[in-house]
């Protein structure tokens, strides 16, 4: 739990992306390449505000940001730095200069909440009626279902597995339609 002030909050390193950087991003393969690039655990926080979504054959491009992803802060300063020496994809990391000591500038966690919000809100326009869904947040994340009815802000999904047939109400931002 994060104290009053939230000193306990998670904050955010943000990297600028290069050319390449953006077309990864745009292509959805960004956030494995900066994982293997800094060797993160699969708890560790990555944001890239881009996000390719196919459906009908036809890929739309949703960001919120270009030209730049964020890595949650908790590694040795060093290793970001680093990352954008060894990536064709990282252009620099957001930092400032106090004589010759280079001190990593950081994002609080807010603000990148605020990014994925208005990213899953774009997403959540895309969303129709008999529509396949994954569900992205909460405790069914990783299954799939049909959307069975919409609202403006919620969607019904008929989730069937091997012995359980249940429609279920999700916000719209924790669903990402499927391919």
């Amino acid at each position: 739990m994060a104290s009053p002030d939230g000193r306990d909050e998670i904050t955010w390193i943000v990297f600028e992306l290069t050319h390449a950087g953006e077309r990864f991003a745009t292509e959805g393969n960004l956030e494995a390449h900066l994982r293997r690039t800094l060797s993160l655990d699969p708890t560790h926080e990555v944001f890239v505000p881009y996000l390719p979504l196919k459906c009908d054959n036809k890929v739309t491009l949703f960001n919120v940001m270009e030209g730049y992803a964020f890595v949650a802060s908790g590694l040795d300063e060093r290793l970001y730095f680093l990352a954008t020496h060894e990536s064709m994809c990282l252009k620099s990391v957001l930092h400032s200069k106090q004589d010759r000591t280079c001190i990593l500038m950081t994002v609080p966690d807010e603000k990148i909440r605020d990014l994925k919000k208005r990213l899953h809100d774009m997403i959540a326009v895309e969303i129709r009626k008999n529509m396949r869904v994954g569900v992205i947040q909460g405790p069914y994340k990783g299954l799939e279902g049909l959307v069975a009815e919409l609202t403006p802000d919620v969607a019904l999904v008929l989730i069937e597995l091997r012995t359980l047939r249940t429609i279920r109400s999700f916000p719209r931002f924790a669903l990402l339609p499927k391919g």
